[in-house]
């Protein structure tokens, strides 16, 4: 890590409808994701997510990313790039 680089993390997450993600960060940032992009053609890992129903199962992993049931997880810098 570079010093005095604060370390950003997802503190929660919501799924919408039409795979759209509410993010909060440590920062205070809130950000409204849209996940349709990757979900067109998804990383096998990620196909499951293509059911509204296993989307929804988000929620935030210990290492301050998001991650769902089905293994898929995303990193605070990718949700925050994306």
């Amino acid at each position: 890590m570079i010093e005095g680089t604060a370390l950003i993390e997802v503190e929660s997450v919501v799924a919408e409808k039409n795979n759209i993600l509410v993010v909060h960060f440590n920062n205070k940032r809130k950000k409204q994701i849209d996940l349709s992009e990757l979900l067109k053609n998804p990383p096998p890992v990620f196909a499951a997510l293509l059911d509204q129903n296993e989307f929804k199962k988000v929620s935030v992993n210990p290492v301050g990313g998001i991650q769902w049931e089905c293994g898929a997880d995303l990193s605070a810098e990718y949700l925050l790039s994306a």
